[in-house]
């Protein structure tokens, strides 16, 4: 046989290669064969009929939080809520701190089946367990799965010029919370490759907009010269009032991801493909949602040739989902709802040219109110 796996007649929607059509999907081994019309099913051995549903590349979180293998963490399991969900390929967002690192990377990190790349949480330097910004740099020398920093809401802004210094001096980027600090101090600390996480957050601390309620001029700047602006959901971070006032203006988010964890995978998180249906209930196309879950952040990891898309010989990760229709509502943190008459469900997960079969997390009561910000407005749920 010449394939492995050839998927058929569904509509494949590739950003990277600007398909949006009927096409076959070949696979062969780990990587992707050819993507065509009609290809010959007797040369696989096995075929996916596809046909009313859309098949992208693999997805990819740029915020997540999977490292379980250390207690009184907000973690959740990556495979059952990532790879169940259709996301490939996942960023943790600073989750371990320079020390615990090492730890991550044997516990978690190398038992996934994931993509798990990561950023390192830069310690406060009044904490209890400080780094200096040359261990930090030496760190992401030492390990091609961390990509680099991560600058936390919580943290003292002394910290932020550290992470800065070791990014840039281990070769990676910075991740910074739009909450963290007033964000036009923030972003004067953001290179090209960086990621705001939480961008479109719910203005509990430091808005995207000044007074008149315009974007802040800093935000544009930054977006032109190639910050990445990330939707961080989380437990604080989305609120679609934001987001509708900043749209209103002309300005959308390059990447949607999730932060999950323990306070808002029950709701009103649950998953990735969920976060990208509330896009398309603000109205943003089907095709620029997966854009901006496959492509986009492929290459804010600077994996545009290997990862999202299915471009033949890339890494076979695809989604096979129907996109279902009906009347679908969605909570925002603050628990303020908006419809939306289609919502995505992946339904086949191949990773590195492996159909996932395991388990996938279920949600239980929904207890999102204990940690929301301030202003929530409690609703039935």
């Amino acid at each position: 046989m010449r394939w492995n796996i050839l998927i058929t007649g569904g509509r494949v929607i590739d950003p990277f290669q600007g398909i949006d059509g009927i096409r076959d999907v070949a696979i062969d081994g780990t990587r992707v064969a050819e993507v065509g019309e009609n290809l010959p099913a007797d040369l696989a051995e096995r075929v996916i009929d596809a046909s009313g549903r859309v098949v992208t590349p693999g997805l990819i979180d740029l915020h997540v939080h999977n490292y379980t293998s250390r207690g009184n963490r907000p973690s959740v399991d990556s495979d059952t809520t990532n790879l169940a969900n259709g996301v490939t390929t996942a960023l943790d967002a600073g989750t371990a701190t320079p020390a615990e690192y090492p730890h991550y990377w044997e516990s978690d990190i190398q038992n996934t089946r994931v993509r798990l790349y990561s950023l390192v949480r830069m310690p406060d330097p009044h904490g209890p367990d400080p780094s200096s910004a040359g261990e930090v740099k030496d760190l992401i020398t030492s390990y091609d799965t961390l990509l680099g920093v991560k600058f936390h809401h919580s943290q003292h802004f002394a910290s932020l010029p550290m992470a800065r210094e070791a990014a840039d001096f281990g070769g990676g980027i910075l991740m910074c919370e739009a909450y963290g600090a007033p964000i036009p101090q923030l972003l004067d600390w953001m290179n090209p490759g960086d990621i705001l996480t939480h961008t479109f957050h719910a203005a509990f601390r430091f808005p995207i907009f000044d007074h008149r309620g315009d974007v802040w001029q800093k935000i544009w700047d930054a977006k032109e010269r190639g910050v990445y602006l990330d939707i961080g959901h989380g437990a604080r971070g989305f609120a679609f009032r934001t987001m509708e006032q900043a749209m209103a203006q002309g300005l959308k988010p390059d990447t949607i991801s999730t932060d999950v964890h323990v306070g808002n995978i029950d709701g009103p998180v649950y998953d990735m493909p969920t976060t990208m249906s509330k896009m398309l209930a603000l109205g943003i196309p089907l095709a620029e949602v997966f854009d901006m879950s496959t492509r986009i952040p492929a290459r804010a990891l600077s994996q545009e040739k290997e990862l999202g898309s299915l471009s033949p010989g890339t890494v076979a990760d695809v989604v096979i989902s129907k996109i279902e229709a009906g009347e679908f509502t969605y909570l925002d943190v603050l628990h303020e709802e908006r419809s939306a008459n289609e919502k995505i469900v992946p339904e086949t997960v191949i990773y590195s040219g492996n159909v996932y079969d395991g388990e996938r997390y279920s949600p239980v009561e929904m207890t999102h109110r204990e940690d929301a910000p301030p202003g929530f407005i409690l609703t039935e749920t």
